[in-house]
């Protein structure tokens, strides 16, 4: 997730040094990242397509690429849906406002948890105690642009360009430990259409990439949605804490 990432050892981005006790913050920059996180703050919900390549360890000093797509229903105060298709899984993500359900559709396999009363603390805590992280999902949260700003020693608004034929703003960060790029759209929504996040903490870097779609917003979903009834012959598994 964006703002956990951690600091680690200098880095060069755009020409620039980066240093941890020196700030570059770009107020164009800081005015786009406003005005996404005002958007989110505003909104009764959301829903969009995510799709993800990310470098994932496949031996020592050796990075594989895998992909993923999300299709993700964000209803405030407390309430998702996720349905994450990637190599080897199809997996749904569900919480109506008290309990988390993970159903695997591969397997037949569900589990419920208890989780916190809103979104954010859901979210974190499915990353903190689970591993489990939704899509990025902090680039939707109404206080991400201060978050984003605290972390970063280095935010530079980068120019205009388009990704499939629509006009979007480009927004680079940097601190020790990543490079992040943005990249926002530029229609009055200011809505993320790309995040591409090079972590740089190890041997090699490696990254994460995710690409935005398909938005919806303020639509009312049902309460169904949000609800899992399990399916004929699913067998309820435990949730295990990551160690």
């Amino acid at each position: 997730m964006i703002r956990k990432i951690c600091f680690g050892f200098l880095l060069i981005l755009s020409g620039h040094l980066v240093q941890a006790q020196e700030k570059k913050m770009d107020t164009t920059a800081l005015m786009i990242l406003d005005k996404m996180s005002g958007m989110f703050g505003g909104l009764s919900s959301v829903g969009f397509t995510s799709n993800v390549s990310k470098d994932v360890a496949y031996a020592e000093d050796f990075f594989i690429k895998e992909f993923a797509s999300s299709k993700v229903k964000l209803v405030g105060p407390n309430k998702f849906t996720v349905r994450l298709n990637g190599e080897q899984k199809d997996d749904l993500y569900s919480y109506n406002g008290s309990q988390v359900i993970y159903y695997s559709f591969a397997n037949n396999l569900y589990t419920v948890a208890d989780a916190p009363d809103n979104l954010i603390e859901t979210i974190d805590w499915l990353y903190d105690d689970f591993g489990v992280e939704l899509t990025t999902a902090d680039l939707f949260y109404p206080t991400f642009s201060k978050d984003f700003t605290d972390q970063m020693d280095f935010i530079e608004f980068l120019g205009v360009t388009h990704i499939n034929g629509e006009r979007v703003f480009h927004i680079g960060a940097a601190n020790e430990n990543a490079t992040i790029q943005l990249w926002i759209s530029d229609d009055g929504y200011f809505l993320p259409m790309k995040a591409l996040i090079t972590y740089l903490d190890g041997a090699q870097s490696h990254q994460h990439e995710t690409d935005f779609s398909d938005w919806e917003l303020n639509t009312s979903y049902p309460e169904s949605m949000f609800e899992f009834l399990p399916p004929p012959g699913a067998k309820q598994i435990t949730w295990i804490k990551k160690d």
